[in-house]
């Protein structure tokens, strides 16, 4: 009777401690999955504002990055004052594009990684 009573009393104490741990667990994955998709939408704005510093691409619009599957990137002219003055979409192709010459851009990308997603803005300036 005695070894009954020892072993309930293990496997609920067990129990407890057992809980919580899974739910850490699948709190790491979850973390982990959105430090990945900030990683991954970090990496592509830095490509792009790389590819910008040269004032030919800035106005052509176009970078060497490509887009992953997954993500989501958005491209709005801004004037001076930070107003929005119209889209402006990335183009795949460095030549025989129409010059675009706005003085501020806003990039908006969004990376869906799994569960997690990540959204970050940026406004680059034309060099």
């Amino acid at each position: 009777m005695e070894v009954l009573v020892g072993v309930l009393l293990v496997s609920v104490i067990v129990m407890v401690v057992l809980t919580p741990l899974t739910g850490f667990f699948g709190l790491t994955r979850r973390s982990t999955q959105q430090v990945g998709a900030t990683q991954t939408a970090q990496a592509l704005l830095e490509t792009i504002r790389g590819d910008w510093l040269s004032a030919a691409m800035y106005d052509q619009r176009c970078t060497t990055a490509t887009i992953p599957a997954g993500a989501t990137l958005t491209v709005t002219n801004l004037d001076l004052n930070g107003n929005a003055v119209g889209s402006a979409p990335l183009n795949a192709s460095c030549s025989g594009n129409a010059p675009d010459t706005a003085p501020i851009r806003r990039l908006q990308l969004v990376v869906q990684a799994d569960t997690a997603r990540s959204t970050l803005v940026v406004d680059v300036a034309r060099p």
